[in-house]
């Protein structure tokens, strides 16, 4: 049997007085979410563990079987790796967002109006910059998002980020955490490269052609998620099974490229993308799915658009309760992202797992409320992967 794990990024939500205190999930018509957990197992999932504000990151990272606390050194060599950047031993990578500054270096926009246009150029004209004691590597990746890759000797990941998480406050100084010479080094190139990118980018025609248009102009690069080389066990070596992920985000193509997993390229349509997930079970044993849309809408404080979103997605995956008659479906989030935040919060999140030899229970409905009445209870990001393991009948016997 083989299995196949949905993550809708950031769909679980809070209740919320625009829907009449109801979750985006509540409201939204899942007659297919609901099958599947009506024909399944739910319960609710805690990424990391109760309360803990999990990334996108680290919550993949756990889902997958890979405990953070172990495994996770930074987002920045899993955003550059997704990208197409190669990352090696003794590598510092930062993840990195075109942002707005004023001429105080106050950030107005920390993503440029997601700016999605032009940062190709953008980038090469960054690249063009040489830096006193280490090689660089910049890439854009989607949106106002980009990753870079610093290579030399004697570098640290000890250090701050450029990004305040907030507008309306000043770029923030690079500054060494652990006191050693190497994270010292490190500090001084970052801030540096701060530096001359901002003056590089301020000019660019691409720039003064937003300002003039009344666009916020991507003439900052805000600098955070600063990590070191991840040594990760292939997932393959670590489950015996040959696996594949479908995503549109660097960060989690990153994630999979780092752990030896195929990358299938996603279509823009939700129907269409699981479509192709079921035909490729034919040459797979797993594969992990992320669908991110979700978690925009609640990032941009808009439950409605949110609702939207979850009935598109619900109406692509009615193949998955197919395939669910001879495999197993995973269907959860990655952590929950309150539309009244606008960022990832503690709460769990909602969990089904349909497939022909699980213990069904009495839930009838996908969403918060309701599978945490259910018979998988309330478990741990790490431990999704073991169930999947014994219900595949693929699980190694602890003990004689």
């Amino acid at each position: 049997m083989k299995a196949i794990i949905i993550i809708c990024d950031g769909m679980a939500d809070r209740p919320h007085a625009e829907l009449g205190k109801k979750t985006p999930l509540e409201i939204a018509k899942t007659g297919n979410m609901d099958t599947l957990a009506r024909k399944g197992e739910t319960g609710i999932l805690d990424p990391i563990a109760p309360g803990i504000r999990a990334g996108t990151d680290t919550s993949h990272l756990a889902i997958l079987g890979y405990d953070p606390k172990e495994s996770y050194t930074g987002r920045g060599p899993l955003e550059a790796a997704g990208i197409g950047l190669d990352i090696l031993e003794g590598d510092i990578a930062i993840r990195c967002n075109f942002a707005t500054v004023d001429d105080n270096l106050i950030v107005r926009d920390r993503r440029a109006g997601r700016i999605n246009e032009g940062t190709e150029e953008l980038a090469k004209a960054v690249n063009e910059i040489s830096l006193d004691g280490a090689d660089f590597v910049f890439k854009e990746s989607t949106a106002h998002r980009a990753a870079l890759v610093l290579r030399g000797s004697g570098l640290g990941c000890g250090v701050s980020e450029s990004d305040p998480h907030t507008e309306g406050r000043k770029v923030m100084p690079i500054t060494p955490l652990d006191g050693s010479q190497k994270s010292k080094k490190t500090a001084r190139i970052l801030n540096e490269f701060s530096k001359r990118s901002h003056e590089v980018l301020n000019e660019h025609p691409i720039n003064k052609k937003r300002a003039a248009s009344g666009k916020p102009p991507a003439n900052m690069l805000l600098l955070r998620g600063v990590g070191e080389y991840p040594r990760l066990t292939s997932f393959e070596e670590k489950y015996k099974l040959k696996s594949g992920c479908m995503a549109t985000t660097g960060i989690v193509k990153g994630i999979a490229k780092l752990l030896c997993m195929d990358i299938l390229e996603p279509v823009p349509e939700y129907d269409l993308r699981i479509k192709n997930v079921v035909r490729y079970m034919d040459d797979y044993d797993f594969i992990l799915v992320n669908i991110k849309e979700a978690d925009e809408a609640a990032h941009d404080h808009n439950p409605g658009e949110k609702v939207e979103i979850i009935e598109k997605i619900d109406a692509a995956v009615s193949p998955l309760i197919e395939f669910s008659k001879e495999n197993y479906v995973a269907l959860l989030s990655d952590h929950t992202t309150p539309s009244n935040l606008g960022d990832h919060s503690g709460d769990p999140v909602p969990l089904v797992i349909c497939g022909p030899e699980v213990r069904t229970d009495d839930i009838t409905e996908f969403n918060e409320r309701a599978c945490s009445r259910g018979g998988i209870n309330r478990i741990k990001g790490t431990d999704l992967m073991p169930i999947l393991m014994n219900l595949m009948n693929r699980a190694e016997k602890y003990g004689a």
